[in-house]
């Protein structure tokens, strides 16, 4: 045989060992490998370069132990292709040899693992009538050299088809039962209808999260939440989406549950500590610096007036022709000046910025200049989703209302549904989009009847 020929001998054997000592331990940790690794060295490689280096003739003092070798050492003719061909043999052995031995303890560990021995013994039985003739063929023709490759022969098939019997069988939990007690307000059945399924896959991701809703929102344990949550997200499978998604729930059970911006901003900084420099910690970033430094900053933000959205919610509903408001023109150009003032001194006052817009579309009718008031504090870094959204739906209304711009309207309508898409605003901005498009329904139908008519 071919030198390429015994190496296919040498590999084969030992990938057929190791695939089936990973499926076997497949449901197990990753470090359950590391003694197929050690098994290996120890039992190929270190006898493979023994082997070489006692034939090799390259130790002093040290014949080589195959007398081919020892010739076309003397010769000096191809020394190096002789030794390689001469040894080729004596590898595939060594790994055969190892190959079935592996097997062998396989076979061995499923056997005491099984509670179903009568069905291992058949599936042996079985698989040593079907190949125990051509085990019998290549040890009759080859001799006792060949004794591991026919042995790797015989277990491979008894392994194969035994491993099953010592598998777990993976069942995915179904939480029909735990939705329907939470529809009928039994939380605590639901609690336990959720654990139950969670025994049956320990990291299923929607189980957990199940659960912690309901310490947070029903049984209102925000504390047993976040250590559930905080559990989950340690688990080595979870997704950087799961993640995500949990981390940022529990910051939204801390803020509307507890008043408590500080345990919220622990949640997100978890998030930016496992996932760092991805897409999730950048937006758990953003969400960090809009929150409130503390509970009674979060509280008087909930005192404050609500967001002012003439846009979004009085006068968007008047139509394009609502009128301006009736004020003194000079009055409003002294307010609009004590503005100026204040944006020359501090260029960064949002306030001051915004109600200058305000006076100038609503009042002094420069709705253009206005936009562009608006247009920088929406530039401005850092500045809340939620004054975004109003910004964008203020100017939105304006080209509308001012400058009977239908089109720019449309587009920045469906700029904030696209970039604020959770935001009331949007809601709104859906609203006012489908008034727009029936009206050019109802524009189009008019138009078609008037030509019908004159025809």
């Amino acid at each position: 045989m071919t030198f390429n020929a015994w190496i296919v001998l040498l590999v084969c054997p030992l990938l057929v060992a190791v695939y089936y000592w990973i499926r076997l331990f497949e449901d197990e940790p990753a470090e359950s490998r590391w003694p197929l690794f050690i098994w290996l060295g120890k039992g190929v490689i270190l006898p493979v370069i023994v082997w070489f280096g006692f034939n090799s003739g390259l130790v002093s003092g040290l014949a080589p132990l195959i007398p081919e070798i020892a010739v076309a050492r003397s010769s000096g003719i191809a020394w190096a292709a002789a030794t390689l061909s001469a040894v080729a043999p004596g590898w595939a052995a060594i790994g055969s040899f190892w190959a079935a031995l592996t097997l062998g303890w396989l076979a061995a560990l499923i056997v005491r693992r099984t509670d179903f021995r009568k069905n291992f013994g058949s599936l042996t039985l079985f698989g040593v009538v079907i190949i125990g003739p051509f085990a019998g063929l290549v040890l009759y023709f080859n001799g006792w050299a060949s004794s591991g490759i026919a042995a790797t022969m015989v277990l491979a098939p008894v392994v194969h088809c035994t491993i099953p019997l010592v598998q777990k069988k993976k069942t995915h939990p179904v939480y029909s039962r735990a939705v329907a007690k939470l529809k009928l307000g039994k939380y605590s059945e639901a609690e336990v209808a959720v654990l139950r399924e969670l025994e049956k896959s320990e990291d299923d991701f929607e189980g957990w999260m199940m659960l912690a809703d309901l310490y947070a929102n029903q049984f209102n344990d925000v504390t047993e939440a976040d250590h559930t949550v905080r559990e989950l997200c340690r688990q080595p499978n979870i997704t950087g989406v799961q993640a995500s998604i949990a981390l940022h729930r529990l910051a939204d059970w801390h803020l509307k549950l507890r008043d408590d911006p500080v345990a919220a901003r622990s949640a997100l900084d978890a998030l930016c500590e496992k996932l760092p420099g991805s897409h999730f910690a950048h937006m758990a970033q953003q969400r960090i610096r809009q929150l409130p430094s503390t509970r009674e900053e979060l509280q008087e933000q909930r005192k404050s007036k609500p967001i002012q959205l003439p846009a979004l919610s009085d006068r968007m509903d008047e139509g394009n022709d609502a009128p301006k408001l009736e004020v003194d023109e000079q009055s409003a150009a002294g307010l609009a000046n004590q503005c100026v003032e204040k944006l020359k001194r501090n260029p960064n006052n949002v306030s001051e910025r915004e109600k200058l817009a305000r006076i100038l579309a609503e009042q002094l009718g420069k709705p253009i200049l206005a936009i562009e008031q608006l247009e920088l504090l929406i530039g401005m870094p850092e500045q809340p989703a939620s004054k975004a959204a109003e910004w964008l739906g203020l100017i939105g209304v304006w080209q509308l209302n001012y400058r009977h711009d239908k089109d720019a309207a449309k587009k920045l309508f469906e700029r904030l549904i696209r970039e604020y898409p959770q935001t009331a605003q949007a809601f709104a901005a859906q609203r006012r989009l489908n008034l727009l498009d029936m009206e050019q329904r109802i524009e189009r139908a008019r138009s078609v009847g008037s030509v019908a008519l004159k025809a």
